[in-house]
């Protein structure tokens, strides 16, 4: 699998408060992350880092278990994993802003994967995504846990409503904020030429889906889709920080 990762402070914001993390595990395990965090003064960087770092050191940690255990029913056990990876990271977060009371009310989103053989295994709070891109089209895995989010479930707004709302950005659910977390769960089968996204709001809100998809699909190196999606979300405003992490599966035979 060929990956790559980078974060951008976009050109608007005064620091970058994204952290992602990248871990190779074996030739067929893999470990991304991308937190964005938000907090007045240090606190949103401080947040996401100290995620970034506990849910990583975690992972490794734990999915070690899968190279040695080979009857373990991954299926059940990554997930878990997974969500524990994020809830210790929340309690980490929570338990900083405690004993540092110019960091009350820090916190940060959470979009973590684990890539097993041909299978994906994710995990979110907040509104950093990870899509699945493959034949031209984004389709987006994780399910954001924010207001707009809430107002498309009740029926009140459309999908592209709340894409384009002003709202977008007041999110129901973060790492950090409260002492525990409920952390969403998915399960994928890959598909062979597909990509694997992960990226902050200041991606997703500045480039489309179509665009994404797009600039994925197009010609160049991982490392140049990269770039190229990060320099999309500036020249469309780059209102935010932007972090993607990009992975792409084996070719089909």
């Amino acid at each position: 699998m060929l990956y790559h990762a980078k974060t951008d402070i976009g050109r608007s914001r005064h620091s970058n408060q994204d952290t992602f993390s990248t871990l190779k595990i074996a030739d067929d395990l893999y470990f991304f992350l991308v937190c964005d965090g938000m907090g007045g003064a240090n606190g949103g960087e401080e947040a996401s880092r100290i995620a970034a770092e506990i849910a990583t050191a975690n992972i490794e940690r734990d999915l070690d278990l899968v190279l040695h255990d080979k009857d373990l029913d991954t299926d059940k056990y990554i997930p878990k994993i997974l969500a524990f990876a994020a809830r210790e990271a929340n309690l980490a977060v929570y338990d900083r802003a405690q004993e540092k009371p110019e960091l009350s009310g820090m916190g940060t989103t959470f979009v973590g994967a684990v890539v097993y053989g041909s299978t994906l295994y994710a995990a979110n709070v907040g509104d950093s995504r990870l899509y699945i891109v493959r034949d031209g089209s984004a389709n987006q895995i994780t399910r954001d846990h924010s207001y707009v989010q809430y107002l498309v479930d009740l029926g009140v707004m459309t999908s592209t409503q709340a894409e384009s709302s002003s709202k977008r950005n007041i999110i129901t659910r973060a790492i950090g904020t409260d002492e525990t977390v409920d952390p969403d769960t998915y399960t994928v089968t890959l598909e062979p030429d597909s990509y694997i996204l992960l990226c902050s709001d200041g991606l997703s809100t500045m480039v489309d889906r179509a665009e994404t998809a797009r600039i994925i699909c197009g010609p160049g190196s991982i490392e140049e889709k990269v770039s190229s999606l990060i320099d999309a979300a500036n020249e469309n405003g780059g209102r935010d920080n932007i972090t993607v992490v990009l992975a792409e599966t084996d070719p089909a035979n």
